[in-house]
């Protein structure tokens, strides 16, 4: 048994205060089934709920079909008022139908929206519970999700799978338009002259871009910039950026969005071991929209994790405790006696990942906040215990456009935060069973900074990644690369945990991170079944 946290730096970054400010508006929803409601419709489904981080004084709160609130064929199934804590209760029968629901909170010109599911399989919910899915939430990440989604009119024939596709194949314009969404709502950017509220501004920023054709030239985060305009700083936009990617409100909405489509824990009862890396991000959810210095990142490795058949995580120190469900997976670490809370998803890892007999393995992506609200990051792989990583076993079809050979792998990782917000990467992966596991190299066609869409982003050489040591440890499903210049930072070091959708960058006293779309490195299978759309 190990547990371990190892700091790239000596002693601790300081930590800022707190800032007062207009924290973002999150409704969580609980969902229980009352009066034995059927796939036939009919039954009564109390829908209770309450904003939470501040209460969102007297929200109007309404439940609709076939389209959010506003828009063209919304039908309102159920309304009503928060009270001064932000606190309501609705009770709605669902029709028999496979519609689209959604839930959506107003205050003023704030308006978000999110999506729920099937009217039929919400009718037929013995339960959804807080503590099960915490996160089923009406937020800036799924509105700006939807609003992707109108803008190619297919609000009211969305299903699970079609919403899932979005997430894995968008990440960076869903980040790009929230952030935007975000700077209105939480950072005293105004709303621009014409738009009616925060879903509208959503479907603006997002309308011409790569967001919803890839035959567009225009990226998502240059539209958001543009459209917000310049009462609304790039470094604004930059820290909302991390922000949203590192909370664990948003987080796991950027990988399982609102539908629990399978409650039974992805992950099988066994004991397991658990090894990642811990990310400040130098930002506090009190003050997402500004930053400081962050501590570099540092190893978390604990080898006796056990998963109960009920989906209860524990470790036999006491260091690590939580729950899975479904694909859906929150936790607490402790170290040095303080602990960390991260939520996320767990995905099973492709086989080809992994060697040893019997291996099996896990992905996990959280976002988090450590005791002061500073946000966080957590990805980890959760492994059986005599698994080891096959970098080499790494294969698939790269990401539409990179222009890289097919012995390579090709994607595109976008920067978040103030040191390579923007920046966009355009590259090629070689893995190999032997130290440097990935080497990177640049694709085609360059990347670019889309706050200034002249410069290009590349490589200045290729870049090679081998095993995390520390204290004379290897840690083999870590990977690190450096020194290596990106975005604005010079010296810095590029992290990446095995199965993880970003990479961690390290420079000048911070950390940034760059978010990937769906390519082989990060893609996923969320049951035995089904791969990660």
């Amino acid at each position: 048994m190990n547990s371990s946290r190892f700091f790239g730096i000596s002693g601790l970054s300081p930590r800022r205060s707190f800032i007062s400010s207009l924290l973002p508006l999150v409704i969580c929803l609980l969902l229980s089934a009352c009066g034995g409601g059927s796939a036939g419709g009919g039954g009564v489904t109390a829908v209770t709920g309450r904003a939470i981080d501040a209460p969102i004084s007297n929200a109007a709160i309404s439940v609709t079909l076939f389209a959010p609130l506003n828009q063209a064929g919304a039908q309102i199934l159920g309304t009503t008022t928060a009270d001064s804590q932000g606190n309501f209760t609705l009770n709605i029968s669902f029709p028999h139908s496979n519609a689209p629901v959604y839930a959506n909170a107003q205050s003023g010109t704030t308006l978000l929206v999110s999506y729920l599911g099937p009217a039929n399989t919400l009718a037929t919910l013995s339960s959804l519970s807080a503590q099960s899915v915490p996160n089923l939430a009406i937020s800036q990440v799924t509105t700006a999700a939807l609003a992707i989604l109108a803008a190619t009119n297919q609000l009211s024939s969305l299903t699970p799978s079609a919403y899932a596709t979005l997430l894995a194949n968008s990440r960076n314009d869903i980040l790009a338009a929230a952030a935007g969404i975000m700077a209105v709502v939480d950072a005293n950017c105004p709303l621009p002259s014409g738009d009616p509220d925060t879903f509208s501004l959503g479907r603006v920023m997002v309308t011409g871009t790569s967001a919803v054709s890839t035959a567009n030239g225009l990226q998502t985060l240059t539209n958001v910039s543009n459209s917000l305009g310049s009462s609304c700083s790039q470094t604004t936009l930059m820290n909302l950026l991390q922000a949203v990617s590192a909370s664990q409100y948003w987080a796991p909405e950027l990988d399982l969005g609102d539908v629990v489509e399978n409650i039974v824990p992805v992950i099988p009862a066994g004991t397991y071991h658990i090894q990642g890396l811990i990310a400040d991000t130098g930002i506090n959810a009190n003050n997402p929209a500004a930053s400081g210095p962050a501590a570099a990142p540092s190893i978390f490795d604990d080898t006796a994790v056990t998963v109960s058949l009920s989906g209860a995580i524990t470790s036999s120190d006491g260091n690590v405790s939580g729950q899975i469900y479904g694909n859906y997976v929150s936790l607490s670490l402790v170290l040095g006696g303080f602990p960390d809370s991260f939520s996320g998803k767990a995905g099973i890892l492709p086989s080809g990942f992994l060697s040893g007999t019997g291996s099996e393995g896990f992905s996990i992506r959280t976002g988090g906040e450590d005791g002061s609200g500073n946000l966080i990051k957590f990805d980890a792989v959760l492994v059986t215990q005599k698994a080891t990583p096959n970098w080499a076993g790494i294969s698939g079809t790269s990401e539409d456009g990179t222009g890289c050979s097919a012995s390579l792998i090709g994607f595109r990782m976008h920067g978040l935060g103030p040191l390579v917000g923007g920046y966009s990467y355009n590259l090629c992966a070689l893995t190999s069973s032997i130290s440097p596991n990935l080497t990177l190299s640049n694709g085609s066609l360059p990347g670019e900074d889309d706050f200034h869409t002249a410069t290009p982003a590349t490589l200045s050489s290729p870049l090679s990644m081998g095993p995390v040591t520390s204290g004379g440890t290897s840690y083999p499903f870590i990977l690190t690369g450096g020194p290596v210049p990106l975005g604005s930072g010079s010296g810095g070091t590029l992290d990446y945990v095995m199965g993880a959708n970003e990479m961690i960058y390290t420079a000048n006293s911070d950390n940034a991170s760059f978010f990937m779309n769906e390519n082989p490195l990060d893609r996923l299978l969320e049951n035995p079944q089904n791969s990660d759309h």
